[in-house]
């Protein structure tokens, strides 16, 4: 029985996560079946498979070109007698540089943006808002209590 190969398909232009596809891979043919229908099949010597290093190859089937990721990608490298490469990593100067946080900075900008309207005296608890709130609503509730004691 000749190997077969799950994996994902993506024609030129799609992105995502790819179809669902199965390669079959004997001495003489290649086939690719997506789901249940053979979408066709090719002599040995009309396949090309360029690793990408990122798992997947790119695959030229008869002139056309698809990506394929296969499960298990060094043993698909294997049948088809093709390298596999494995991801690369990036080199030191490949990496990008990310900034430096200058918490010092951040604490001086949340201080500007956080500093009450009037300075607040030694011995005050509470900023004038919140003082005229509670003196308010106070006044709310022993109006409504006068009230509904007046009813009774």
């Amino acid at each position: 029985m000749s190997p077969r190969f799950a994996g994902e398909v993506l024609l030129p232009g799609e992105t995502g996560d790819g179809h669902h596809a199965l390669f079959e891979i004997d001495e003489d043919f290649v086939r690719l079946v997506i789901g249940e229908s053979e979408i066709g099949s090719w002599g040995r010597d009309q396949c090309g498979a360029s690793p990408t290093g990122r798992g997947s190859f790119l695959m030229n089937l008869g002139g056309e070109e698809l990506l394929f990721t296969p499960s298990s990608p060094a043993t698909f490298a294997e049948a088809l007698d093709v390298p596999y490469v494995a991801e690369p990593r990036p080199e030191p100067e490949d990496e990008v540089e990310k900034p430096k946080y200058d918490f010092d900075a951040a604490l001086d900008e949340i201080a500007v943006h956080t500093q009450p309207e009037h300075e607040m005296g030694d011995g005050d608890i509470l900023s004038k808002g919140v003082y005229i709130s509670i003196v308010g609503l106070s006044t709310v509730v022993i109006g409504a209590l006068a009230a509904v004691l007046t009813m009774v």
